[in-house]
């Protein structure tokens, strides 16, 4: 039998040596290694990316994520009388609002917060949407509503806000100069208004850390930018004599059943106002419950032909000028016939006879007062006007000032230098003409009135003082005490004896003036009242 050394069995494969790998193609080695540089370079590609291009958007997200900007609130500064007396102030209320979507109930909720609020339960329940986390129910509300909706016991359906309210201690008092501000602590009138920026200061920025469910980390909070009260004012106004000057103004008003009225109080020297009034009054802690007409402040916004207290500038100008002296006379019959075919009559139809300035102002002589304007002629009369600050605003610290009335010479008629001369055919404003006034009494001298003081940081540092402004030497001193001692005599025994005042030496003039007809002309028995005077006129 013949051995098979050395052959493998049919059928049978043996590996010998070990085990035996299978070569891949080298085209398919080639394109594995391709996939993966493909990957790794797609992989290397986003992550450069990532780090530069969406570097700055994505970093914003996580602080999102991570932290919250939270904003810190200024308070606004506060207003305070010359002597340091509070005007008007900020304290802190709450305001409560409601969280719409856990509200299950809309109608048992608006019935029982509504009526708290003041609102309507049907209103109240139309403002719920339930897919909102928030909704202001009340801004500012009272103590007292606060305690009521506690009491309910709504849990996480309300919540409640601590605000900055404005309030003004003293109601009324100076309301027109202080104005208000709106819901939202922003000035809306008065000094409130022009000095907002001032009062309102910076608000400040921090940043609140939060977890990962969004919570805030009160430990973590850290101020960016701190918040900047706003500056505390110092006005000229003196409360007492801002409260006579209201109190009296109203029995005045309503003693002779006028629409309304205006009280200025200057101090000659330096033009600082003590007092400014208006009537009727409104109480800026509710200014909404009052016509917006009511927050006019007629002192300046006003205009009105001032009548016979305007005799006093043109009789003062044309005397500075020289084109008259005090011992001039003048012949009053009673009435004067001037270019145009017009008529100048005295106010009761008396015929004065011959007159002297000090007579034309003592007895408020129409016609006299109409021949020293023809005397002083259209441009002399115009250039002091100006120079009394007549037709230009008096540059007074407060909004809204109005400029009142003077027309070019090239448009005056050759009757204007007449009826000028008592006052018809210009406008101005009330503080226009005290100011003009109070010239006379400062020697000539002719100040910008203002009412703010000083500012004050909240660390009561003084920030900025007022200067007194002198805008015009109007006359010259003996003028300006010549005048001055005329004008005692309407106090003595001319129309002004109602100003006389026991223990003072008062000088001032009397006006009345037509109130313009809506048609042109003026209106039959629409009369306005004035006066203007200096006290102690020593």
């Amino acid at each position: 039998m013949t051995k098979n050394r050395g052959r493998r069995p049919a059928g049978r494969h043996v590996a010998a040596g070990g085990p035996r790998f299978v070569a891949f193609p080298r085209a398919r080695l080639r394109a594995l290694l391709a996939f993966w540089v493909v990957c790794l370079v797609a992989v290397l590609a986003r992550i450069a990316y990532l780090q530069t291009v969406r570097s700055d958007a994505l970093s914003q997200m996580a602080v999102r994520q991570q932290s919250a900007t939270v904003p810190l609130s200024a308070s606004r500064g506060r207003i305070f009388d010359r002597h340091g007396r509070e005007l008007a102030t900020t304290m802190t209320v709450d305001s409560v609002f409601a969280v719409p979507r856990r509200i299950a109930d809309r109608d048992a909720f608006a019935a029982a917060v509504g009526p708290i609020l003041g609102i309507g339960p049907g209103a109240l329940a139309d403002r719920l949407d339930p897919s909102r986390y928030f909704q202001w129910l009340g801004r500012r509300i009272t103590a007292q509503q606060r305690e009521r909706l506690e009491a309910l016991s709504l849990g996480d359906q309300i919540g409640f806000l601590a605000e900055d309210a404005r309030r003004y201690p003293k109601g009324v008092l100076a309301a027109h100069l202080l104005g208000f501000v709106g819901i939202d602590s922003q000035g809306l009138a008065g000094l409130e208004l022009s000095l907002d920026e001032t009062l309102r200061g910076r608000p400040g920025e921090a940043i609140q850390p939060r977890d990962a469910i969004g919570r805030e980390i009160l430990e973590g909070r850290r101020v960016v930018t701190p918040a900047r009260d706003g500056a505390d004012v110092l006005l000229t106004i003196d409360e007492v004599i801002q409260h006579i000057a209201e109190r009296e103004l109203a029995q005045a008003v309503t003693a002779h059943r006028a629409v309304g009225g205006v009280a200025v109080v200057l101090d000659v020297r330096s033009g600082e106002i003590l007092a400014l009034a208006n009537a009727p009054r409104f109480d800026p802690n509710s200014y909404q419950k009052v016509n917006a007409r009511a927050w006019a402040n007629r002192a300046i916004a006003s205009v009105y032909e001032p009548g016979s207290t305007f005799k006093v500038l043109v009789t003062a100008a044309a005397l500075d000028a020289g084109v008259i002296t005090p011992r001039s006379t003048f012949f009053c019959p009673g009435t004067l016939r001037i270019p145009g075919n017009h008529v100048i009559r005295e106010a009761h139809g008396e015929a004065h006879g011959t007159v002297r300035p000090v007579d034309v102002l003592r007895l408020s002589c129409n016609v006299g007062a109409a021949q020293i304007g023809a005397k002083m002629g259209a441009t002399a009369m115009a250039r002091y006007l100006s120079a009394f600050g007549i037709g230009t605003p008096t540059g007074v610290d407060l909004p809204g000032e109005s400029p009142g009335i003077l027309r070019p010479t090239s448009s005056w008629s050759a009757a204007d230098v007449y009826t000028h001369a008592f006052g018809q055919g210009v406008a101005t404003t009330p503080l226009q003409m005290a100011a003009a006034i109070a010239a006379i009494g400062n020697d000539g001298k002719r100040m910008r009135p203002y009412v703010v003081a000083q500012l004050r940081d909240a660390n009561g540092r003084v920030r900025r003082v007022a200067e007194e402004t002198p805008a015009a030497q109007v006359l010259r001193p003996e003028v300006a005490r010549s005048v001055v001692s005329m004008l005692v005599r309407g106090t003595v025994d001319g129309t002004g004896q109602a100003a006389a005042i026991d223990g003072y030496t008062v000088a001032g003039k009397t006006g009345t003036a037509q109130k313009p007809g809506p048609s042109g002309g003026y209106a039959a028995g629409r009369y306005i009242a004035s006066y203007v005077g200096l006290v102690p006129a020593s």
